[in-house]
């Protein structure tokens, strides 16, 4: 534990970077607060990173404007990663070192299921609403992180329940040879066998899904004979993998999770893209039947912010954090996570969130949506 983590854990703020943001209240401090983001803001996954970071600003802005926390303004600082986990652990570096934020926020693409926590770790940061569904990042082992979506293993075995319930026997999965494939895979073993489901087989692509690695995988998954197959494998691996299987022959269904099946795969897939269906961890943000819609669609009018599953999110981790500054007054680290640790649960009508437990999470909550024809997600 080096010593700006051993402080922070103390609840002190001693550390020369924290000063300027963590002295003692006053009326006259009118620094900004500044939280870091790593995303990827250039590069295949962009829309996704670009839509949280522009709405988390939409969301402070108005916030800034009624006088922002005591005065002072939120800012929201965003590194471009380009979806490269070695550049997330750079930025992170340079976020605390040399932008002096009070907690890491939203992180996106590869670098949020490990190197954001382990970087926000080593320097002593909260760690708030990563767009990962990592177990690591569930198990509490890593401190000072704030989980607002459910994970990885609460969205396979919600595809679990939905399979045996519309009566698919053997389902296969596609994913990664890394941790997070061995952690999928491990999920799926386990929630398809006490489901009762066959798991027919289970394969792995390289990042990019190369000529390399496709066809091995495609002749191991049809030799499964699966109803239906699970993507679990980075967004461009699992696109050239449904269209190579679907070359070959295969006519089955396709299920993918939150962080998968989200617009870039939907983009690069085209019209191979209708009937996936994609669990979701955050409200449906299109309807109108709960107040959490109605809300978040008067913010994205009154903004200028289109909605989608990642705005969504954004816009929902940006109010727990704006929540727990103003719990927290004098915002440091140490306070903002003693703000978070504290914060009451919020229900933002139909979707209820605060950071509960050891692992300090959002309880799951998990639905499902169906990529259509004309080109949008229904339910």
């Amino acid at each position: 534990m080096n010593r700006r983590t051993a402080l922070f854990g103390a609840g002190l703020a001693a550390l020369p970077w924290v000063r300027p943001l963590s002295a003692a209240a006053s009326t006259s401090d009118r620094t900004p607060i500044r939280l870091g983001q790593s995303a990827p803001i250039s590069g295949p996954l962009a829309s996704v990173g670009v839509a949280f970071r522009d709405t988390a600003l939409a969301l402070f802005k108005e916030v800034n404007a009624q006088g922002g926390i005591g005065g002072r303004d939120i800012q929201l600082v965003t590194l471009d990663d380009e979806d490269r986990a070695e550049r997330t652990a750079v930025n992170v570096k340079l976020l605390a070192s040399e932008h002096h934020v009070v907690g890491l926020f939203g992180f996106v693409g590869a670098g949020a299921h490990r190197a954001g926590a382990r970087g926000a770790s080593e320097e002593g940061l909260p760690y708030i609403a990563p767009v990962s569904g990592s177990q690591e990042l569930r198990s509490g082992a890593l401190p000072w992180v704030y989980n607002l979506r459910a994970g990885h293993v609460d969205e396979i075995e919600y595809i679990a329940r939905h399979t045996r319930n519309v009566g698919i026997e053997r389902v296969s999965l596609v994913s990664e040879y890394n941790s997070q494939g061995w952690e999928l895979r491990d999920a799926l073993m386990d929630a398809f066998e006490r489901s009762g489901t066959r798991v027919a087989s289970i394969t792995s692509v390289d990042h990019e899904g190369s000529r390399y690695s496709l066809p091995g995988a495609v002749s191991s998954v049809l030799a499964g004979a699966p109803q239906a197959i699970v993507l679990g494998s980075d967004y461009v691996a699992s696109a050239r993998f449904v269209s190579a299987i679907r070359q070959s022959g295969y006519t089955g269904l396709f299920y993918t999770l939150s962080t998968v099946g989200g617009g870039p795969l939907m983009e690069q897939l085209g019209p191979l893209a209708a009937g996936i269906s994609v669990t979701q961890v955050v409200p449906f943000p299109w309807t109108s039947s709960a107040p959490v819609g109605r809300t978040f669609q008067a913010f994205c009018t009154r903004r200028s912010v289109d909605p989608s599953f990642s705005s969504m999110e954004a816009w929902l981790a940006a109010n727990l954090v704006v929540d727990a500054m103003r719990r927290a007054r004098d915002v440091s680290p140490a306070r903002l996570a003693e703000a978070l640790d504290g914060l009451p649960p919020r229900d933002f009508g139909g979707f209820v969130a605060a950071f509960y437990g050891k692992s300090r999470r959002t309880p799951p909550q998990v639905d499902l949506t169906v990529y259509s024809r004309a080109g949008k997600f229904v339910k």
